[in-house]
């Protein structure tokens, strides 16, 4: 597909979501959003500048996050929402499109809550999570104030109460000259320049960092056929076939089929079949970075 075909498609997918979300139309929607990741997919492995990818990334963290919103209406437990941003699930009744795979480092923002006040000028030394791409503050103030990101001997402005967008006093991830640092270490200088009877008192750093390498959870198992009975239920613990090189937390979902009810809670599949013979599901594990899939075969005497 070429790339201008990849960028049209993404938009209408894109504007389909969004169109069903409007409507209410939440399972439709949810499924519509898989579709928007895997046109993501194709985006980022193309030869697009990235200005392209990066806008494309945005829109699907934007709309992630409109589609996560609908769990409280709709009242269906967020451990059956699909890990992170990876799967958006209905119920647990899942129907994941094959092609996708997993969609790293869609939430690579950072926010660290601070608590730093400036009654007068001077430089304040702060230590993030991560080493910032990028700098943004919040926090409220009163009278004339500045704060700056020192870079050596260079200084960048982050906020000015007489420029930067304010409401009553406040501000919110506010980033004038430090939308883009590139910052050294995790360990960053802030200037604050405070005139007389002024205040300036931060409350939040937000910041983007770089996208880890993350290895998908990896299926361990000896065998990828379980046995079940008619009418009796089978339960299967999944992190016992399940593991994560980085020791991250995982998520499990299960798709399902005619002929038998499966439902998932926590780490634990439970399987109560209605027929006899052979079925086939898939039982997928998620670090809400990567997803892995694995079909297996339920043999039910």
């Amino acid at each position: 597909m070429a790339d201008e075909e990849l960028i049209k498609k993404f938009v209408e997918l894109h504007s389909q979501t969004e169109q069903l979300l409007n409507e209410e139309k939440l399972k439709e929607a949810k499924q519509t959003y898989l579709a928007v990741v895997d046109a993501y997919h194709l985006i980022e492995k193309s030869q697009l500048e990235r200005f392209h990818k990066e806008l494309a990334h945005d829109q699907v963290t934007q709309l992630f996050k409109k589609v996560n919103e609908t769990r409280e209406r709709v009242r269906v437990p967020w451990h059956l929402i699909a890990a992170g941003s990876l799967i958006i699930a209905f119920s647990i009744l899942v129907v994941i499109n094959p092609s996708i795979v997993g969609l790293a480092g869609l939430d690579n923002i950072m926010r660290d809550k601070v608590d730093i006040t400036f009654t007068q000028s001077k430089i304040h030394q702060v230590t993030l999570q991560d080493r910032p791409l990028s700098l943004s503050a919040s926090g409220e103030f009163v009278g004339n104030v500045k704060l700056f990101y020192k870079k050596g001997d260079k200084l960048e402005l982050l906020f000015d109460s007489q420029k930067s967008a304010s409401e009553n006093g406040k501000f919110v991830d506010i980033c004038e000259e430090t939308c883009e640092i590139n910052a050294q270490s995790n360990t960053v200088e802030l200037f604050a320049q405070v005139e007389e009877n002024s205040k300036l008192t931060i409350t939040e750093l937000s910041y983007a960092v770089e996208r880890k390498s993350n290895t998908p959870p990896t299926w361990t198992g000896t065998t990828r056929t379980f046995k079940a009975e008619k009418g009796k239920t089978t339960t299967i613990d999944l992190s016992k076939y399940f593991t994560d090189a980085e020791q991250d937390q995982l998520t499990f979902l299960s798709t399902s089929t005619d002929g038998l009810e499966v439902s998932v809670e926590n780490n634990k599949v439970t399987i109560t079949p209605s027929v006899q013979g052979s079925k086939g599901i898939v039982f997928i594990a998620s670090d809400l970075r990567d997803v892995t899939r694995v079909p297996v075969t339920i043999e039910i005497k």
